[in-house]
């Protein structure tokens, strides 16, 4: 497989790859993408994300492989939230999760969180290895999101 990586900052244009992206990851997780329902967040993005943070898509070539957002939560506190960290199954294994990850981490410390949360299911082994690599935290629920089964924060003002 000859991959041609560019990862771009969601725009407008790529509404179409946005919503064919999930429908194909989620249905590879055996989950039902519901863009009207709880996953109306990716029908939004510049309002969701892009005014209160960041949302990165991975390109192979023309093909959308990967996603992931970083969005404030708390601004008093300086706390964002990393989501919609994906990978299509056929990319999945060879770095590009840790790219998107580690791009998200970067963009929270430069711009100044004090702390990024985020939240996964128990199924998500790789995103759970993720947390532990990067030093993550398992704390109490924070958000209100009942599909999470796990809750996680990384404090950014230290070493970590």
């Amino acid at each position: 497989m000859n991959v041609i990586l560019n990862l771009k900052i969601y725009e407008n244009g790529m509404q179409h790859d946005i919503e064919k992206f999930y429908q194909k990851c989620f249905s590879d997780l055996g989950w039902e993408y519901q863009p009207q329902g709880r996953h109306s967040d990716t029908l939004n993005i510049q309002k969701e994300y892009l005014q209160k943070g960041c949302f990165w898509c991975l390109y192979d070539g023309e093909i959308l492989i990967g996603t992931v957002a970083v969005r404030t939560i708390d601004f008093k506190n300086k706390t964002a939230e990393m989501k919609r960290l994906y990978v299509l199954s056929d990319y999945q294994g060879k770095g590009y999760g840790n790219l998107l990850f580690k791009t998200a981490l970067d963009y929270a410390k430069k711009n100044g969180y004090t702390k990024i949360c985020t939240d996964t299911k128990k199924s998500r082994s790789a995103s759970r290895h993720l947390m532990r690599k990067y030093n993550f935290k398992e704390i109490d629920r924070y958000n209100d999101n009942n599909f999470a089964e796990l809750f996680f924060e990384l404090d950014l003002t230290g070493d970590s």
